[in-house]
């Protein structure tokens, strides 16, 4: 059985519980972010390329299987918990509530669990543009 994080609403929240395993190695139970936050929700096909481009200093993988910890990139710092089997879904952030501005995770129906963050995510409302 491979593992997969696991993705609920807590008020206003989006709540990541990691399994246990992928928890001691990150030194948390879980990941909570302000659901307002949720900018770009998407399923990247290849997990490699949801890890790029650098490591953080608090990162664990073991080869070929799984990885899970902080990563650094241009936007800031993310957060990844992968199988290294099958697509993860990638959720971005916008503004400055969240604690990351990235989240790359495997669960167990990335395409589904895409559909219903898209529809859960509260929409900001937009400016109209002045002519």
């Amino acid at each position: 059985m491979s593992l997969v994080t696991r993705l609920r609403i807590d008020g206003g929240d989006l709540v990541v519980r990691l399994p246990w395993r992928w928890a001691l190695a990150a030194r948390r139970r879980s990941v909570r972010l302000p659901l307002r936050s949720v900018g770009e929700v998407r399923v990247e096909p290849h997990w490699w390329r949801a890890v790029r481009p650098h490591p953080g200093p608090r990162y664990c993988f073991r080869p070929g299987r799984w990885c899970v910890g902080e990563l650094q990139h241009v936007r800031g710092r993310g957060f990844a918990a992968l199988d290294a089997r099958g697509p993860v879904l990638v959720v971005t952030t916008v503004g400055h509530e969240a604690p990351y501005t990235r989240l790359a995770l495997s669960t167990a129906d990335p395409e589904g669990d895409a559909t219903w963050l898209r529809g859960t995510a509260v929409t900001k409302p937009r400016r109209k543009l002045s002519r």
